[in-house]
């Protein structure tokens, strides 16, 4: 029996890491927000206590999974997670929350499908390039084909609605194309054709033309739509270097909505300034600095678009959810890479981590190398 590598340590301990600041600073933000939601100040983080594990044993396990297995499963799980996605808009199927309907509720628990339709999108697209490299050249038989893939998981995300993963999708299969060969002409025209289709679903959503406004000038209108924007920012500057300290933020006491899920940044900000915003970047970039060190060492085409996607599924969402907060991009509801509070959102970035060990541990010479110690 194949002995596997150990996982990246590196990679798995800026993970950790990750993980052991989010449970601080979901506890330091959701304290009073619990208090007067469940009449208990820790129930949040109690919950959130039990999902950290449960992420680590999905990358553990996953990464034990050899590589040329997703391979061989990216069709099937594709048609699963499209059933999911239909699934959810169904009225008694799906639960609906704050006008969208993009969860699942089991038991108390809910769960979100994008989050599995993210990994299994990217698995595709792997798939795909690497498989018919051939095809790539020509239109109808290299990127069209793909893009009904993302077209129709596109469509099914805006109808529930989620314009934030629609964008984080094409974005990632965008980079995904780029490096896996599709021709730049191809990809120069899909550009430019998005650019006026996302500008319509823009449009005819008068919250998102909102969104867009308040982000150009949070300030003209703070007690409305701007005022996520503008209480995020007070959170920012009231940091100053070194912050006010862990636990005596004053923007978590229903000043800022989301604050210990799409906002958290904005809380770690004040509490732990300049110095803990700086920090948290520095994880990050660790963190796919060192994935993209995995998908330069393989070989396989599969394996380095594989995890590629990985990498920038989690590096874009890390962006625009710090982008939004400090004002960058429009507010969008998208939350922080293992730092917010939210079960599906750990549970998909584990298993994004996953893949990529899953692809590091499986290394030809890995394996030959634990053979010979």
């Amino acid at each position: 029996m194949k002995r596997l590598a150990a996982p990246d340590p590196i990679l798995l301990g800026v993970v950790l890491v990750l993980m052991t600041l989010g449970a601080l600073m979901v506890y330091s933000a959701s304290l009073s927000v619990s208090e007067v939601r469940y009449g208990n100040p820790y129930h949040i983080i109690e919950r959130w206590l039990v999902y950290i594990p449960l992420g680590l044993v999905i990358i553990l396990g996953l990464s034990r999974v050899d590589v040329t297995w997703w391979r061989a499963v990216a069709l099937p799980m594709l048609l699963v997670a499209f059933a999911m996605m239909v699934a959810v808009l169904i009225p008694g199927l799906g639960k609906e929350i704050n006008g969208a309907q993009r969860w699942f509720s089991f038991f108390g628990v809910t769960l979100q499908p994008v989050e599995l339709l993210k990994p299994v999108v990217i698995l595709y697209m792997a798939y795909y390039m690497s498989t018919f490299p051939e095809r790539l050249g020509r239109f109808s038989t290299g990127l069209a084909p793909m893009l009904v893939v993302l077209g129709l998981s596109l469509a099914l995300l805006l109808l529930q609605p989620d314009f934030g993963s629609s964008a984080l999708l094409f974005g990632v299969c965008f980079c995904m194309w780029f490096v896996g060969g599709v021709p730049l002409r191809h990809l120069l025209g899909l550009f430019l054709a998005f650019v006026p289709f996302a500008a319509l679903a823009v449009a005819l959503e008068p919250y998102r033309v909102q969104r867009l406004v308040s982000f150009l000038d949070p300030w003209s209108d703070p007690y409305g739509s701007g005022y996520q924007l503008v209480q995020s920012l007070i959170g920012f500057g009231s940091g100053g270097l070194f912050g006010v300290g862990l636990g005596q933020g004053v923007q978590k006491l229903f000043y800022l909505p989301e604050v210990f899920t799409d906002f958290i940044s904005a809380t770690l900000a004040e509490e732990l300034g300049l110095v803990g915003v700086l920090g948290l970047i520095a994880l990050f970039a660790v963190l796919l600095g060192r994935g993209l060190y995995v998908s330069l060492r393989e070989e396989a085409v599969f394996q380095r678009l594989l995890v590629l996607g990985c990498v920038m599924a989690m590096g874009l969402t890390f962006f625009i959810n710090l982008g939004a907060a400090m004002g960058m991009l429009p507010t969008k509801g998208m939350p922080l890479p293992f730092i917010s509070y939210g079960g599906s959102a750990l549970i998909g970035n584990s298993i994004l981590v996953g893949l990529v060990l899953s692809v590091q541990r499986h290394r030809p010479q890995n394996a030959r190398r634990g053979r010979g110690s």
